[in-house]
């Protein structure tokens, strides 16, 4: 997969941007808040969800815009992949009354070749991204719900099928709790919101372990990177490693049922895949990633990831576009080499962004080099 060409309409910073990337791996620098994370969004909203922010619609509008109550954003690509070029294309939903495009109802639209697609699955057979983040930096330390967002955009990367079943289990999960805090609440209809949880629940977290077990097979980065293993911290997944199926959702059925009243007072629940947590475990000195240094720390999320992008062109047959958002922060120049090094023998597309253009050198002469200024890309 390549990107041939990127236009960007009144999207962030950007009011018009036409970008033709001239290598596999482009290098864009530049000060802070000039446009370079803004661009790597833009690439990650050509694959399903809600991009490398998870930001809502309504902060993807040029907010400087004349009349930006009217305006429309919108990104458009020219795509190649296996000597075919197509164009994909996503933005805010056309209206008769535009000024409603920015309320909590506004909807994002796709279009293949012109064409809409209102199924997702459409879009993630030709566009598949994989990235990482400054924010991420902080992913061991944090919130577990953090941690649960990671690693389920890492499933759904091999396992589309999962966005379905964690976007169906939310929605139970929160009708559950509207209505135990009813009086009264009706217990026939009870039984089937738990049972739609039990289902998706037990869909999910054999997802999880079996993405799981794929990457804790794989050591291709050893040399540069800690091999790691992500550990699940799940009761369903416990039973499921010993149980089929039909025995963990009848399990996690009564626990629901007996666990009402303790959650009618709560206003929620105490059971289900978003009480899971995941960990990250240095395989050789068993660290782990939350007692390791910020550098430490780095090097494992860049082995995950890397690991990732082959088992998304082992299970799909093409690479992911990498998007590496100041990559080399927390590194020493070793690590910084060692990473550079690697991304240049991957068959993919990468965009990385950095401050600094002399911590790019080492692979001055494999990839294009940009400068991003107030929301203009230039050749360096």
């Amino acid at each position: 997969m390549r990107l041939k060409r990127l236009t960007l309409t009144d999207f962030r910073n950007y009011e018009r941007c036409v970008w033709e990337p001239k290598a596999p791996i482009a290098v864009l620098t530049g000060e802070n808040g000039s446009g370079k994370t803004n661009l790597l969004e833009a690439i990650s909203l050509l694959s399903p969800g809600r991009g490398l922010r998870n930001a809502p619609l309504n902060q993807f509008y040029r907010q400087n815009a004349p009349h930006s109550q009217t305006v429309q954003w919108g990104i458009a690509a020219q795509l190649e992949n296996r000597g075919q070029e197509f164009s994909l294309s996503t933005g805010s939903q056309p209206r008769a009354t535009t000024q409603l495009s920015h309320t909590k109802n506004a909807r994002r639209v796709f279009l293949i070749d012109g064409e809409a697609k209102r199924n997702q699955s459409e879009i993630a057979a030709i566009a598949r991204c994989v990235w990482l983040t400054p924010q991420m930096d902080r992913l061991f330390t944090e919130t577990t719900s953090g941690r649960r967002r990671f690693f389920d955009r890492l499933v759904m990367g091999l396992y589309p099928d999962h966005a379905s079943q964690m976007a169906a289990h939310e929605r139970s999960v929160m009708s559950r709790n509207r209505l135990l805090t009813t009086p009264h609440p009706d217990a026939l209809w009870l039984n089937s919101i738990e049972e739609s949880i039990s289902r998706h629940a037990v869909a999910a977290t054999a997802a999880r372990m079996s993405f799981i077990e794929r990457m804790n097979g794989l050591s291709l980065f050893e040399k540069d990177f800690p091999c790691t293993n992500i550990i699940i911290h799940c009761e369903i997944a416990a039973l499921l490693k010993n149980h089929p199926a039909l025995y963990v959702e009848d399990w996690l059925r009564e626990q629901l049922k007996t666990s009402r009243e303790t959650d009618a007072e709560k206003a929620s629940t105490s059971y289900g895949v978003h009480k899971s947590d995941f960990s990250l475990i240095d395989r050789a000195t068993k660290r782990s990633a939350a007692l390791s240094s910020s550098g430490q720390q780095k090097l494992m999320l860049l082995g995950v990831i890397l690991h990732q992008a082959l088992l998304v062109h082992e299970t799909w047959g093409t690479m992911p576009f990498l998007l590496l958002d100041e990559p080399l922060v927390h590194l020493d120049k070793s690590k910084r080499g060692a990473l550079l090094t690697t991304l240049t023998h991957l068959k993919s597309n990468v965009f990385l962004t950095g401050t600094e253009y002399e911590n790019f050198e080492p692979i001055k002469s494999q990839a294009a080099f940009y400068t991003v200024k107030n929301g203009f890309i230039q050749s360096r």
